[in-house]
């Protein structure tokens, strides 16, 4: 595999030397960065007109929020940004109702009045 591989650089190495395949080398490269070139503003005239942003405006606005929020940061209070306050227990009784685990002290109320009444 040693021997293989010594004698692919070598290969290599001796076709650099070629100014033809110098040449070759710098066309192409060349051709392929004019076809990068192009493949962006198509991409980019694409993106602009069916209203969507590219990845440099995407790139941009985040670097954007990021400094939005350090300066919220800075603005805010050690206390709030530390704990949030706590939040009450979400029930569907209102704060200050009675739990169903204590006493009722109103009489359950039916159709024909309360219970009480129709004894």
């Amino acid at each position: 595999m040693s021997k293989l591989e010594n004698d692919a650089n070598a290969l290599a190495n001796d076709s650099l030397k070629s100014q033809e395949v110098l040449q070759s080398l710098h066309q192409f490269s060349s051709v392929s960065i004019g076809m990068q070139q192009w493949f962006e503003k198509t991409m980019e005239e694409y993106l602009r007109r069916a209203n969507l942003p590219s990845r440099k405006a995407v790139d941009e606005l985040a670097v954007s929020l990021r400094r939005i929020e350090e300066k919220l940061d800075r603005l805010l209070p050690q206390e709030m940004s530390a704990a949030p306050a706590p939040r009450p227990a979400r029930t569907r009784r209102p704060p200050g109702a009675a739990s169903p685990s204590e006493p009722v002290a109103a009489e359950k109320k039916t159709r024909r009045g309360t219970r009480a009444e129709r004894s």
